[in-house]
């Protein structure tokens, strides 16, 4: 009885930790990651990404209350391929609408794949986390050329 009882017990282990380890992987973990975003669900992203990149999504998420949600349709994505160099991997994937592959970071730390966004990668053109600026105000306070900035006395 206690053979069949350590064997049973052996192969209840076993598959816990198949079910448990399918889909966290780099690519499982930003597929999870995207889906979350997709739907507009800051909190369910947060679940797969590192503390820096939950407060950019705590500051995504305050700008996205201001905005009319209704007419916004979840994307279609595309996964793509899956590079992993030590602890750091990205994955690439395509959304539905928009030219070329975009990439999501990601970094290993406790054991886990997590998304990882820096403040940089927010304004990159084309990545769909970003500002959604494609062309930002120059960095200088120098007006163009043409513009008469003198003071007009009355």
């Amino acid at each position: 009885m206690k053979k069949k009882l350590l064997k049973f017990g052996t192969l209840l282990l076993v598959s816990l930790m198949i079910a448990c380890s399918g889909g966290q992987g780099p690519k499982g973990v930003a597929e999870k990651f995207l889906k979350e975003m997709g739907a507009q669900n800051m909190e369910g992203a947060k679940k797969y990404c590192t503390d820096d990149t939950k407060k950019l999504l705590d500051m995504m998420g305050n700008f996205d209350k201001m905005k009319d949600k209704k007419d916004k349709k979840e994307p279609k994505i595309t996964m793509g391929e899956e590079k992993i160099d030590g602890d750091k991997a990205t994955v690439s994937y395509k959304e539905d609408g928009k030219d070329g592959d975009q990439t999501v970071k990601l970094v290993k730390k406790d054991g886990n794949w997590l998304v990882e966004i820096s403040k940089d990668d927010m304004g990159k053109k084309g990545d769909s986390k970003g500002s959604g600026m494609d062309n930002p105000p120059p960095a200088d306070n120098n007006p163009p050329a043409d513009v008469d900035t003198s003071a007009k006395k009355k």
